[in-house]
């Protein structure tokens, strides 16, 4: 009895006595035992990592204060910037095409890798991965989280070459993983290797790849803002290119609505509205979803709703840049949510930042947008959030290029008579005359368009970026819908309130995913300007959609 007394002692004596040579402490050495409840909380680094490429300069990555990042995007010389897993079978196929970080330039036909049968084989593929999912992921650190794509395949491939690759051979897969947290299809001109990519990738790494829905992923929405125009100009033409989107459409049904990181980040595209009051509700949603039906209010909120413009503004309000039934949430909302499900952060995507990333909410709730100069209209940052195993957030950003292909999609004009080079002027104008105009920058609400600084090879007026979390707008920064987080955890920031007149309400078309697009409802008037969502809460658009 003795012995095994002495023997523990012994033990712990050594353990201190390498302490001492080392230069520990006892706490250090023997460690220290933490309580029930006694979880990490998640923190924002002091520093974001920037990287730039093109031209003359094959990367250039340096890392910042936060604080600096106005005065550093002023700076910077826009000219520069620039299941186990199978061997075998489309998914390989398609990540051998299309993982290319560094090398992948945009075909010179526009034509797409693969044809309509493979990728409806790929969805069928994926979907089986989907379903055994949970609606709700349950997810550790470490872990990459991004934001909307729309379709920046090269927005993609410029992450993955800059801050690591979901690859085996070159990249980081195998130490973190990678959560998307939707809108990856329309406005881009890539959105079939975006999805494409993404799909593959989740087959061969379904333990380390995961996928959060968006508000685009609703055919709703995708069939009029470029993913269905797409399919059809890049598919073969309108039967296959409509049988792909259809099956894409299929599985977007079947994506998680959310994802909880360590116990205590919650990520969601849109985020939690009026009607989220746990993560459980999230969890109980049965799949496949469909806008409209008994779950249409949750699903309006995790889709498609917003901070309010400031810190400032508290409660729920009627979202006037989407159009009711959308509402805004204020950071008294995030703080009592958080609360109550003893959770620390929100991290969301839905609105483009100018930063690629924007705090609210004192710190507690984190906007993150990855595709740069959205639409081509405003030289945004794109970013991501790496959620290091300490919950310790570091944005990574880019910034836009100078020397990129116009790869956003425009309206096309009505009156335009050239032929596009799979069918007819006539056509595309059909599938793409309900297209909106992009919902305006968070923190550049009340800002003009900016000049794309590919266009004109310099940086436009104003490009310096927003400061982080908001806060009283700085020389070259704009006012308006400042993001207002302060930068002290804990301290609800003070900034401008943008205003806007209250609009009237969109359309409530209905829409069957299993019709072609000719059976759509008539499209909501053209002088609304903003993104709203295409379908609401009504009985009739339910039993549409059934």
């Amino acid at each position: 009895m003795q012995e095994q007394v002495r023997q523990p002692a012994a033990q712990m004596a050594a353990r201190l006595r390498l302490a001492a040579r080392l230069r520990l402490t006892a706490p250090q050495v023997l460690g220290k035992r933490k309580g029930k409840h006694d979880v990490a909380s998640p923190t924002m680094a002091r520093r974001a990592e920037v990287s730039w490429n093109g031209g003359q300069l094959a990367k250039m990555t340096r890392t910042i204060s936060i604080d600096r990042l106005p005065q550093e995007g002023k700076r910077v010389n826009h000219s520069l910037l620039s299941r186990q897993p199978s061997e075998s079978g489309i998914d390989r196929k398609t990540i051998n095409l299309l993982l290319r970080p560094g090398t992948w330039t945009p075909s010179a036909d526009d034509t797409f890798a693969l044809s309509a049968d493979e990728v409806i084989a790929l969805c069928d593929e994926a979907q089986e991965v989907l379903e055994a999912e949970p609606t709700l992921l349950q997810l550790s650190a470490p872990i990459k989280v991004f934001g909307d794509i729309h379709g920046q395949f090269a927005d993609l491939m410029r992450l993955f070459d800059q801050f690591g690759s979901p690859s085996r051979e070159a990249g980081d897969i195998n130490v973190v993983d990678y959560l998307f947290l939707g809108d990856y299809v329309d406005r881009g001109k890539h959105s079939l290797e975006v999805m494409c990519l993404l799909l593959a990738l989740k087959v061969q790494f379904p333990q380390r790849v995961f996928l959060v829905r968006g508000n685009h992923e609703s055919p709703e929405v995708n069939a009029r803002d470029g993913f269905l125009h797409e399919c059809v100009q890049r598919l073969g033409g309108r039967p296959a290119g409509v049988a792909a989107w259809r099956r894409f459409n299929l599985l977007f049904e079947w994506l998680p609505m959310g994802a909880l990181v360590n116990s205590v980040i919650l990520g969601v595209h849109g985020g939690i509205g009026k009607y989220v009051e746990s993560p459980q509700q999230i969890a109980e949603l049965p799949r496949p979803l469909r806008m409209g039906g008994p779950h249409a209010q949750l699903l309006m909120d995790l889709l498609w709703s917003d901070p309010t413009s400031s810190d400032e503004v508290l409660g729920v309000h009627v979202n006037h840049e989407r159009g009711a039934p959308v509402v805004c949430y204020g950071p008294d909302r995030v703080i009592s949510f958080l609360h109550a499900n003893r959770l620390k952060l929100i991290v969301r995507a839905h609105e483009c930042v100018m930063d690629g990333f924007q705090r609210f909410a004192g710190g507690r709730l984190i906007t993150v947008f990855s595709a740069t100069n959205y639409c081509n209209r405003w030289a945004n940052a794109g970013a991501i959030l790496l959620v290091g195993k300490d919950l310790e957030i570091t944005p990574k950003m880019i910034y836009p290029l100078d020397d990129l292909e116009d790869a956003w999609i425009d309206a096309p004009n009505p009156n335009a008579t050239s032929p596009t080079h799979n069918g007819s002027s006539a056509a595309a104008a059909d599938d793409l005359k309900d297209m909106r105009p992009p919902t305006p920058p968070r923190d550049c609400s009340d800002a003009p368009p900016r000049e794309s600084p590919r266009r004109t090879g310099k940086a436009p007026p104003g490009a310096g970026m927003a400061p982080v979390g908001g806060g009283a707008s700085g020389e070259g920064s704009c006012s308006g819908r400042a993001g207002g987080g302060s930068t002290d955890e804990g301290e609800l920031g003070a900034s401008q309130v943008l205003k806007s007149p209250p609009r009237p309400p969109p359309r409530q078309p209905s829409f069957d995913v299993a019709s072609d697009r000719a059976a759509m409802p008539p499209p909501p008037p053209r002088q609304a300007s903003y993104d709203r969502p295409a379908a609401a809460a009504a009985p009739a658009a339910s039993a549409a959609s059934k």
